[in-house]
């Protein structure tokens, strides 16, 4: 058990969420770019509590704004107290403008059939507020040239959009094989802008804060950095990794050389070995794909056998591991890097996975850092 840590009642696997590595790398990333920052809290913060990790960021003197993904999502945030601009970053269903009017919510702006379908639904006294969205090479939302976009500065309704904001998405700022293709996608975002204003101006992710220096934008979106993670998925000794995952073993018993474990019968034993139980399984969000992988206990790591099941998963172990011995699934010994590339796939994954019934306990506590 980590010190000062109160460890949830109701099961014996809980995620541990370091607020105050959160805010340090938010200062580490403010350091990088000198900038205004939007915190991007979507997926429930990347798994790590929305609630939470706004009421720590909400008065931060580098946060100027947040980012979601859903509509709901902002709502949410609204509700929690949040006084600063909420932008969603996806298309909403606009039968829903309502309350995206009610709730003061930044709509991103993509293409001019969205915009006539928000003037055939608009009848409110205040102004719907945007960020136009330029697609400059990830083919998903937004403008793809220069000639849409200004015809969507020409037509829009005045009195019916506020326009505040630009900005695009870079497809591989975390890759240096491709660092043409970012070049060439932060080009075509300016060449497209040209010599328009607006109040923000923001294409840096993560992992351009990371890996590239930008200096036009007046505004940089931290997500999967704020986190502690590096956006390229390898070890950073700039970021505090700020989710760690913790079971227990609940059980050990000895099993006979040629038994077998597991849904499948899929894994046999090669000799008598000790097998502990732990809690954890794939509604947890730990993913049959984990099989054969380490968890760490008592200053070793022990091999994942047999499938991991919905809420139960089996270690092989030896006789030093005993009932209720703490296990290290990601942390500081199993970082989510490693853990990643063992998986072939990438942190964001493995974090917004964690399902919500494992309970997030907070150090320091929400109230030791949120002065509202």
């Amino acid at each position: 058990m980590k010190r000062g840590v109160t460890v949830t009642h109701y099961r014996d696997t809980h995620a541990l969420i370091r607020l105050d590595y959160l805010q340090d790398n938010v200062n580490t990333l403010y350091q990088r770019v000198q900038k205004p920052m939007m915190a991007i809290i979507k997926a429930n913060a990347y798994g790590h509590g929305y609630q939470e990790v706004a009421n720590v960021l909400k008065d931060h003197e580098h946060i100027s704004m947040f980012g979601v993904a859903t509509l709901k999502e902002a709502i949410d945030l609204r509700k929690l107290g949040i006084e600063q601009d909420i932008l969603v970053l996806g298309a909403i269903p606009l039968k829903d403008l309502d309350f995206v009017i009610d709730y003061d919510i930044t709509l991103t702006l993509f293409s001019k059939e969205y915009m006539e379908e928000i003037v055939e639904l608009y009848h409110h006294e205040k102004p719907v507020k945007v960020h136009i969205k330029i697609d400059t090479g990830m083919n998903r939302i937004g403008l793809k040239t220069k000639t849409e976009f200004e015809d969507v500065l020409r037509n829009y309704p005045k009195d019916i959009f506020q326009i505040d904001g630009v900005f695009t998405h870079f497809a591989t700022a975390d890759d240096s094989l491709q660092n043409d293709a970012y070049e060439n996608q932060l080009n075509m975002f300016y060449d497209i802008v040209g010599d328009h204003q607006f109040r923000y101006i923001h294409c840096q992710n993560s992992a351009s804060m990371m890996y590239h220096h930008e200096e036009k934008s007046n505004l940089a979106r931290i997500g999967i950095a704020m986190y502690g993670v590096d956006p390229a998925g390898e070890e950073s000794v700039h970021l505090k990794q700020v989710m760690s995952l913790y079971s227990r073993v609940v059980m050990i018993k000895k099993i006979k050389k040629g038994e077998k474990i597991g849904y499948g019968l899929t894994y046999t034993a090669p000799e008598d070995e000790y097998i502990a139980t732990l809690p954890i399984g794939y509604a947890d969000g730990f993913i049959r794909a984990n099989q054969g992988r380490d968890v760490y206990i008592q200053g070793k790591y022990y091999p994942i056998v047999g499938r991991v099941c919905m809420d139960q998963m089996m270690v092989k172990v030896d006789e030093h591991i005993k009932v209720h011995d703490e296990v290290e699934i990601f942390g500081d010994h199993m970082t989510l890097s490693r853990m990643a590339k063992e998986l072939k796939t990438i942190p964001y994954e493995i974090v917004c996975l964690i399902s919500e019934r494992v309970e997030r306990i907070y150090q320091p506590t929400v109230m030791k850092i949120y002065r509202g």
